[in-house]
């Protein structure tokens, strides 16, 4: 397939999906009686326009069916009234549509196409009649495009006579790559910024460069996150008809209203939210809303009514799922009183309760992966009930993972980061007292457990000091506090993925203007284990200085090459480092010491495969040991790393320092 042939069916995707979900919208307001003027002159325009695309792409399975589609639709609009149970036939057309359009491999749609051909039919369609009942339009459609796309269908010139913005398709790659590129430049200017605070007072004119300069930075890094941004309305199209198809299979009645459609969010967040999301809207219809029996004997409306809705809440955005069903049971309310939240309860795994197990199961089961995929992206959960009166559930996060507000902190030789929403304070521990055989400390009359943040995360680390800064940390409503070495202030920190796992609960790193690498802690997880409970740190140790074997550290990405030599470094290891294979082997030739290889798998030049063969190859160095550390964790994978001469192979997802340390210990013989 050609770029341009590429490039139009990625045109026709994103314009039949955005017709395709404008169709489900009609049809569902039709089915409940609630079709504005102009529903079936819009349908009939939606099909036309998919059919004629899909005949100038050769697609003729989808032009057919839209065809067919369309000619029902025709009839509907020359007799001015719409069959009842209609909507039904062409919400199953549009889902085939949809199907095809997405490249699934769906049922056969001869049926379709025989039932379509018979309701197109002159004996199918009434006479002329009372046009369809008019009401407002839905609140689940948008009544603009959203943001970023263009309108359906407009004709050429159209932008500029009514004042819409032209778009342009960008690979999402070169978006990712201007952000990349943007967090290299910022941290040179942390960098740049450290070292002239060194120097002498620098001239006005100097200055006023230098600040200019900030200030430019400062736009472009800003307009680069902001392209990564996209409007909550992009996954919630299709969710009205994922509702209302809920609900008929479970026998209820529910509208559903989505609020805030236009709040941006994180492309990447936004990509991985449409499975979570779905995952509550399921739990509000099955576990949530009555039938519409029920909802009668509880003088409520049989039809039940479901939000998602989007809230900017600074730096963060609070993603919430609402209903007005039966909320939890009481027992759950009860619970959570004693827990600290409901949100601690209900995302227990395979939580139930012997009575009313009804009204509960699916909040917790499956609950508590919503809560783990908030977590893994430095946000909280919290879950609101009354019995009879509803349930909400809120997440909240960040609006972009690019770039984050934190509060740094030391510990040991290593500098870590915290995200400024987990902060709720930071206080001196004077003094501590024990609260069930451990340490806590009043915070505004509340006794909070208190550990070490070193023994939290499992860091190497002396012996805390006395009267050490703390920071306590709260997340969905439970609270602890966790010692330092010292408060470093508040930065916003460009988020590098880690690639190399430090260990478990962590969000990434952040380069700081000295050079350091500082690891952004994930907060549920600090929370989580320090009120769980963790021994002492482990006293720092390593190999003394005149013994000390001299670690080479091949690795294409800068961020995670400089992860790597700060948990060596901070273990007693001299580190020598290489950004790909072929300047591996210059420094190994010119520098004797170097005792072992640590290397990436994929670099550019030479990579990490070849890098060890070339090495076995060299009579000098053959015994050199490697180790090769990789993202692909493939079965095939580690046979070519083996069979290259590796002498350990690890993924990047799967270990944390102490492995890397202990297997860097017994390779060199310590």
């Amino acid at each position: 397939m050609s770029d341009l042939d590429t490039e139009l069916a990625g045109i026709f995707h994103d314009e039949a999906t955005q017709r395709l979900d404008q169709m489900d919208a009609v049809l569902l307001e039709i089915e409940s009686g609630k079709a504005g003027p102009g529903g079936v002159d819009s349908l009939f325009r939606d099909a036309h326009t998919i059919k004629g695309a899909a005949g100038m792409l050769g697609l003729d399975d989808i032009r057919t069916l839209a065809h067919a589609a369309e000619g029902v639709l025709g009839r509907i609009r020359g007799a001015g009234s719409f069959p009842p149970g209609l909507a039904a036939l062409l919400l199953r057309c549009t889902a085939a549509l949809r199907a095809m359009v997405n490249g699934s491999a769906g049922q056969p749609v001869d049926d379709l196409l025989r039932e379509l051909t018979a309701a197109g039919s002159p004996a199918a369609v009434p006479p002329p009649g009372e046009p369809p009942p008019a009401a407002e339009p839905s609140a689940a459609e948008p009544a603009e495009p959203p943001p970023g796309r263009s309108p359906a269908a407009q004709p050429p010139g159209a932008a500029a006579k009514t004042g819409t913005q032209p778009t342009l398709r960008v690979p999402a790659a070169k978006i990712d790559h201007l952000i990349d590129v943007t967090g290299e430049i910022t941290q040179y200017r942390h960098r740049l910024e450290h070292l002239m605070g060194r120097q002498a007072r620098l001239p006005p004119e100097m200055a006023e460069i230098v600040s200019r300069g900030g200030r430019m930075l400062d736009d472009l890094k800003d307009t680069a996150v902001g392209m990564r941004t996209l409007p909550l309305a992009v996954i919630t199209a299709s969710l009205p008809r994922a509702v209302r198809d809920m609900a008929h299979a479970a026998g209820k009645e529910a509208d559903f209203v989505v609020a805030g459609a236009g709040t941006e969010i994180d492309r990447v967040i936004l990509e991985s939210l449409s499975e979570p999301v779905t995952h509550l809207l399921r739990n509000a219809v099955g576990h949530g809303i009555e039938p519409p029996a029920e909802r009668e004997r509880a003088a409520k409306p049989a039809r039940g009514r479901i939000e998602l809705r989007a809230v900017p809440r600074g730096r963060m955005v609070e993603i919430v799922v609402a209903d007005d069903g039966r909320g939890v049971a009481p027992a759950a309310i009860e619970e959570a009183r004693r827990e600290g939240s409901l949100a601690a309860v209900l995302t227990r795994p395979g939580y139930s309760t012997a009575a009313g197990v009804s009204d509960l199961a699916g909040r917790g089961v499956g609950l508590d992966v919503v809560k783990d995929y908030v977590a893994s992206l430095g946000g909280s959960l919290e879950v609101r009930s009354e019995p009879g009166r509803g349930t909400q559930v809120a997440l909240l996060l960040p609006l972009a993972l690019a770039l984050t507000e934190v509060l740094l902190f030391e510990r040991g030789p290593a500098a870590f980061g915290l995200p400024l929403a987990a902060v709720e304070e930071v206080v001196m521990v004077a003094k501590t007292m024990m609260l069930q055989g451990r340490p806590a400390l009043d915070v505004r009359g509340k006794s909070l457990p208190v550990a070490d943040v070193a023994a939290v995360i499992g860091a190497q680390a002396p012996p805390p000091r006395d009267r050490p800064p703390a920071i306590v940390a709260s997340v969905g409503g439970r609270r602890a506090v966790v010692t330092c070495d010292a408060l470093a202030g508040t930065e916003e920190v460009v988020v590098k993925p880690l690639g190399l796992a430090a260990g478990p609960g962590y969000l990434g790193a952040a380069i700081l203007g000295d050079g350091r690498i500082a690891l952004l802690i994930e907060p549920a997880a600090l929370v989580r284990r320090a009120l769980h409970g963790r021994g002492q740190a482990t006293p720092a140790a390593g190999p003394g200085p005149a013994q000390a074997p001299r670690v080479l550290v091949v690795e294409d990405s800068f961020t995670v090459r400089e992860l790597q030599r700060s948990i060596l470094e901070a273990a007693g290891y001299p580190v020598a480092t290489a950004r790909d294979g072929r300047d591996a082997l210059g420094v190994i030739a010119r520098d004797p010491r170097i005792a072992l290889v640590i290397t990436d798998a994929e670099m550019p030049e030479l990579d990490g495969i070849g890098l060890t063969r070339a090495i076995r190859a060299d009579p000098a160095r053959s015994s050199l040991p490697v180790v090769i550390v990789t993202a692909r964790g493939t079965e095939a994978g580690r046979r070519e790393g083996i069979e290259a001469g590796a002498d350990a192979y690890m993924t990047k997802w799967s270990f944390d320092q102490q492995t890397l340390l202990a297997t860097v210990e017994r390779l060199v013989g310590r």
